[in-house]
């Protein structure tokens, strides 16, 4: 049965504008039998699940329509789509990156990432232009833009972190509306996309993601967005919520997963 959950806010404090209501409905459990390794979900709402050695596709009904094993390309780290046709695996390991197609299987060879002159590459990032893929190799903290279709280095900044005047280890970036965006534990860092910085927020939680030019975090009890534009926070305490542990937005859709469950949310109802 699809639940709705609602939120009545009562007060405020200076730093937090307290919303008066939200409304989340559930629309599916997605229960795995092993543990989820990574994930993520495509622009039209598949999504592609890491258990073990294998890579299980799930359209946007809950049915599955692919898997395929990938044993042989080592621990992976990190799975981004860059639409539903094309899905990236990147491994840390291996400092590669594979190209899947929309039935799972890799279009072409995998890349190792030294013919891109990257030694210690740490995450990966899809970016809105088709092709492209933005590297964060933490060797002199490189910042490089790559076609992984035309093996063309679009763009690169050495010293990416010394000259951003970032202190401490990055952990994530993600590119969102024409800004690409850094992140460490404790703040993210915007920048426009030839790499002018332009803002810096203080992260609404440990893991964050974007929505409707607001970040949003999330702790066991609540939602918190934090507007891009104005810098303003809004808290949403929710109730019947799981304690997730990782969020990730497409659309009005909210998919949260933890242990062997991933949950998807539609959001229905917001008033600051």
């Amino acid at each position: 049965m699809k639940k709705f959950i609602f939120v009545f806010l009562s007060f405020c404090i200076s730093t937090t504008i307290w919303s008066q209501e939200i409304g989340l409905e559930l629309i599916k459990h997605y229960d795995f039998k092993e543990k989820i390794e990574n994930w993520t979900v495509d622009n039209i709402g598949n999504l592609i699940v890491q258990q073990g050695n294998t890579l299980i596709k799930i359209d946007s009904v809950g049915k599955q329509t692919f898997t395929q094993s990938i044993k042989y390309l080592g621990e992976i780290s990190q799975i981004t789509s860059i639409n539903s046709m094309k899905i990236v695996l990147f491994s840390e390991e291996q400092q590669c990156i594979c190209l899947l197609d929309n039935t799972l299987t890799i279009n072409g060879k995998c890349k190792f990432l030294e013919q891109y002159n990257i030694r210690n590459a740490k995450f990966i990032a899809a970016s809105n232009r088709p092709n492209l893929i933005w590297i964060y190799d933490q060797y002199v903290s490189s910042l490089l833009l790559v076609d992984i279709i035309q093996d063309e280095i679009v763009q690169k900044v050495e010293n990416f972190a010394g000259i951003a005047g970032i202190k401490s280890e990055l952990t994530a970036m993600e590119e969102y509306k024409n800004k690409l965006y850094l992140q460490n534990s404790e703040q993210i860092y915007e920048f426009d996309l030839m790499l002018n910085w332009s803002n810096t927020f203080n992260k609404p939680s440990k893991q964050a993601a974007f929505w409707n030019n607001n970040i949003i975090g999330f702790s066991s009890d609540s939602l918190n967005f934090l507007n891009i534009n104005s810098n303003e926070n809004s808290k949403f305490q929710v109730s019947n919520y799981e304690n997730f542990l990782n969020l990730q937005i497409v659309g009005s859709d909210f998919y949260f997963s933890k242990d062997l469950r991933i949950s998807k949310y539609k959001l229905n109802n917001i008033k600051f």
